[in-house]
C-alpha cells in the first residue's frame, strides 16, 4: 500500500535528534491515533518501525561517517594509514560487543554526539568504571569505534565507558563540559548497571587525553554540580600535548579564541588534591614524549602521584590500539592503578 501523505511521526524521526525511546514513544501516540481512522493497524505499525530504522540511520550517520573523516580524505598527509586503523578497531569493537554485555547510545545530553556507550564484564560485587575519551584531532572519531578498550579491562572485573563529545565546529569549553556531564551521569547511573560509583576512573588517547587530564587536575568544577571533590580516584591521559600553546597542529581545532589556550591546558590548570596519575605516549611520539615528560614533572611538583609510560616502539595509531591489549604495559598499568586503589579503599574500611 502507497501511502502519498507523510504521517506526522514520519516527519519527526527523519528530522528529530531526541532520544530513541521518545520515537517509540511519539510513534505508538500516532499510530493509535491514526488507528481510529480506520487505517489497518498492521500498516502504520509496518510504517511506524520503517520510521524508527530511517532514524537510526540517520542518527548513525550523525555519530560515525568514516568517509569523511580527514584523516580519510587525506589518508596519506600524516605517514600513518588511518583507513586500516579504524578498520582495525572498528573490527576490535564488534568482537568486543559478542563477548561483553553492552548498552548502546545512552544519551546524556541532546545534542547527537552526548551519547556514551557501556561495557559490563560479569560481576559478583559492584565493579570499579573507567570511562574511555577518544581522539581525533577535535573534529573526528565516535564512541563506535573504541568499544574494544572495554575487553581486556572487563577480564579484571571493570566497567568500561566509553563516550561521544561535541567536536569542531565545537570548541573549548564546550568538550569539556561534555565529559563533566559524562563524570556526573556516572556517578549517579552507574550502580544501576553494576558499577562502584566511589571507584571512578578515566583516560583518553590524544585530544582524549587532553580532555581526560583537564577534567582531573582542575576540580573546581565538581562542586557546582554537586560531585564529590575525590570522584576521579586516578586518569591515564595518553599521546597528548599539555601544554597547548602551540599552534600549528590539531589542537588548533580545538580553539575559537587563541587566548584561551592557557586556560584551557592541563599543565598549567592543577589544582586541588591530584588524583594519581599514568600519563603514557609512544617512544616515537617526539612532541608529546616531551610535553608528557613535563606533564608528569609538574603534577609531582604540586604533590601528585603521577608516572610516565612510555611505550617502546609506539607511534600515535600504536598507542590507541595498546589501549586494548590485554598484555601490553598500558592496559597492565591501568589495571594496576585501579586494583591498588581498590586494595587501599578495603584496607581503609577494615
Amino acid at each position: 500500500m502507497v501511502v502519498s501523505k507523510q504521517l506526522p511521526f514520519e516527519t519527526e524521526c527523519l528530522t528529530s535528534q531526541a532520544p530513541l525511546h521518545s520515537f517509540f514513544r511519539k510513534a505508538s501516540g500516532f499510530i493509535l491515533e491514526y488507528s481510529e481512522t480506520k487505517m489497518r493497524t498492521s500498516t502504520l505499525l509496518a510504517m511506524g518501525l520503517a520510521c524508527l530504522c530511517v532514524a537510526w540511520t540517520a542518527r548513525a550517520a550523525v555519530a560515525q561517517d568514516r568517509s569523511k573523516y580527514p584523516t580519510h580524505l587525506n589518508s596519506s598527509s600524516s605517514g600513518i594509514d588511518w583507513i586500516a586503523f579504524y578498520d582495525r578497531i572498528d573490527a576490535l569493537t564488534a568482537a568486543t560487543r559478542k563477548e561483553l554485555q553492552h548498552h548502546l547510545d545512552l544519551p546524556y545530553g541532546e545534542d547527537p554526539k552526548q551519547k556514551l556507550d557501556l561495557y559490563l564484564p560479569q560481576l559478583e560485587a559492584a565493579g570499579p568504571v573507567f570511562i574511555f575519551i577518544h581522539g581525533g584531532g577535535f573534529v573526528e572519531g565516535d564512541r563506535a569505534h573504541y568499544g574494544y578498550v572495554a575487553r581486556p579491562l572487563a577480564a579484571q572485573g571493570i566497567v568500561t565507558v566509553v563516550m561521544s563529545y561535541r567536536l569542531s565546529p565545537a570548541h573549548y569549553p564546550e568538550p569539556v563540559y561534555d565529559v563533566q556531564a559524562v563524570l556526573g551521569w556516572v556517578y549517579r547511573n552507574i550502580e544501576e548497571y553494576g558499577g562502584d560509583a566511589s571507584q571512578i576512573y578515566i583516560g583518553g588517547h590524544s585530544a582524549g587525553a587532553i580532555l581526560s587530564a583537564f577534567v582531573s587536575v582542575n576540580k573546581t568544577w565538581l562542586s557546582s554540580m554537586s560531585l564529590p571533590g575525590d570522584l576521579i580516584k586516578g586518569f591515564v591521559p595518553i599521546s597528548g600535548p599539555y601544554d597547548l600553546r602551540k599552534t600549528g597542529d590539531f589542537v588548533d581545532n580545538y580553539f575559537s579564541d587563541d587566548t584561551k589556550r592557557v586556560e584551557a591546558s592541563p599543565v598549567f590548570n592543577i589544582r586541588n588534591i591530584l588524583p594519581k596519575a599514568i600519563v603514557a605516549v609512544g617512544a616515537l611520539e617526539k612532541p608529546y614524549l616531551e610535553s608528557s615528560q613535563a606533564f608528569v614533572e609538574a603534577l609531582d611538583s604540586a604533590g601528585g602521584d603521577a608516572k610516565l609510560l612510555v611505550l617502546e616502539g609506539m607511534a600515535h595509531d600504536a598507542t590507541a590500539l595498546s589501549a586494548g591489549d590485554a598484555e601490553g604495559p598500558l592496559v597492565r598499568a591501568v589495571i594496576e592503578l585501579i586494583e591498588s586503589n581498590r586494595q587501599n579503599s578495603s584496607v581503609e574500611m577494615q
